[in-house]
């Protein structure tokens, strides 16, 4: 007999109805994804994956999806997956998934987008199938958790690949078998290293579980049998969790109302926002004492157990190994009062006054044991003393910027947006207007596009 895990997912998968404007956090989602796989599709690691098959330097995120100047590019669709999973994670800006510690939209739609591309009939399912895989995304790290991470996994991978395939089996309609062949196949192709963390490896990886999740979809539909419960003993929650669950699977109930997703307010580890935020708040109450920033010799952020876990880098050299030190991002929001998709090109990190600071710059912990809740709730603060120790400004941090619990303002995503169209031009030289891109975002999800919009005047 299968388990309660599997038996729920199952039944997640197959008998969720399909449904337009149900699920209010899908169509943001795809917006966010969209436009940092817009910024992100000049990028080095994007435009090197595509070049490694014949066609995929022409695999275009504009126009009819998937289209050429001469017609349709003939390229398999679990490789342009790989590619627009590696692009929308390749400025390490898009949404997380605080509990689970992943990316999850990032693989989802990546699978999604090159099956619709494939099959355009798929788009009326396709809000729903972004629904269910983001509910399979959170069921599977409430089990894993924190440890799992802890460990050295790339959740977004290990999870990814999976929460993938979950979306695809339901927007190709698969049965409870496939479905769980699907799942099981995706199980065979997980993986993912946090060693590989400021190094293209890292973005590919999310183009890597995008792939798997859409692969093992096609073949459990072409008949490709697999186990049928893989979660059961000694299955994917035993190697991959080992003797440390979050939760229990037998406990775990899928809710696809939830959503839970984090934006992320800066194109860099999720683990430095807070960090940023607390420098933005220290920036202002110097500037409000006048006080300068060579009147202060150092700076202390003080975090729960396990902050830092990912901010694996000491001594950035190129923009992508920026985005993993704490001290780096920390110096760009006290200097320039802003963190954005500049300060993460490869000359920025070299810039004289930052590397300066950052020697004045001390990541701290409180004591205890590393928990993936404390990681979230507990207060990040800041404190910066002058050169006879005296404490001179202070700040503190609750939720994570983005979050749930401190959604981001039309406004901030309307320039996350700009900023990320913007970037795009400056890589590439082509323009992709607000309104057209807009109008990407509707056509990939199959439903009618919006009146064009003016433009935001502050």
């Amino acid at each position: 007999m299968n388990s309660k895990f599997m038996r729920r997912l199952s039944t997640l998968i197959t008998d969720t109805p399909a449904a337009k404007g149900r699920y209010i956090y899908v169509r943001p989602a795809f917006e966010d994804t969209l436009a940092v796989a817009v910024a992100g599709w000049g990028e080095p690691v994007t435009r090197n994956t595509a070049s490694a098959w014949a066609g995929g330097e022409e695999l275009s995120l504009g126009g009819p999806m998937n289209m050429a100047p001469e017609g349709p590019i003939n390229i398999a669709p679990e490789t342009a997956a790989l590619i627009y999973g590696t692009a929308a994670h390749a400025l390490d800006y898009d949404d997380v998934h605080q509990f689970s510690s992943t990316h999850p939209s990032a693989p989802i739609i990546a699978a999604l987008l090159a099956a619709g591309n494939a099959e355009p009939a798929l788009r009326d399912r396709m809000e729903t199938a972004f629904a269910v895989g983001l509910a399979a995304n959170v069921g599977l790290g409430r089990v894993l958790g924190y440890p799992h991470y802890e460990k050295g996994w790339h959740a977004t991978s290990t999870i990814g690949s999976l929460a993938a395939a979950a979306a695809v089996a339901f927007l190709f309609g698969l049965d409870a078998t496939r479905a769980a062949y699907a799942l099981a196949l995706a199980t065979a192709q997980a993986g993912g290293l946090q060693r590989n963390f400021g190094a293209m490896a890292k973005p590919l990886q999310a183009g890597f579980a995008g792939s798997a999740g859409l692969r093992a979809a096609i073949l459990a539909r072409a008949g490709v049998t697999a186990d049928t419960d893989v979660f059961s003993p000694k299955g994917y929650f035993d190697l991959y969790g080992g003797d440390e669950f979050s939760e229990d699977p037998d406990q775990i109930e899928f809710d696809l109302a939830a959503g839970g997703i984090s934006v992320k307010l800066f194109p860099c580890c999720y683990m430095t926002h807070r960090l940023i935020a607390a420098a933005f708040q220290a920036r202002d109450a110097m500037g409000k004492q006048n006080i300068g920033l060579d009147d202060v010799a150092e700076i202390d952020l003080i975090g729960p157990p396990s902050s830092y876990l990912p901010l694996r880098v000491q001594d950035p050299q190129v923009g992508s190994e920026g985005k993993f030190c704490g001290a780096y991002t920390v110096a760009c929001a006290l200097i320039d009062g802003e963190v954005g998709l500049a300060h993460f090109e490869d000359d920025a990190v070299h810039r004289t006054d930052v590397r300066e600071l950052m020697k004045r710059v001390r990541l701290l912990e409180r004591d205890g044991k590393p928990d993936g809740m404390e990681r979230r709730t507990s207060p990040m603060n800041l404190a910066a003393r002058d050169g006879q120790g005296k404490e001179i400004v202070t700040a503190q941090v609750g939720p994570f910027p983005g979050s749930p619990d401190s959604p981001p303002t039309a406004k901030q995503m309307e320039a996350k947006v700009r900023d990320c169209l913007a970037h795009q031009q400056k890589r590439s030289g082509n323009t992709l207007a607000y309104d057209e891109f807009q109008a990407l975002v509707d056509g990939c999800l199959g439903i009618e596009s919006r009146p064009a919009m003016a433009a935001s005047g502050d």
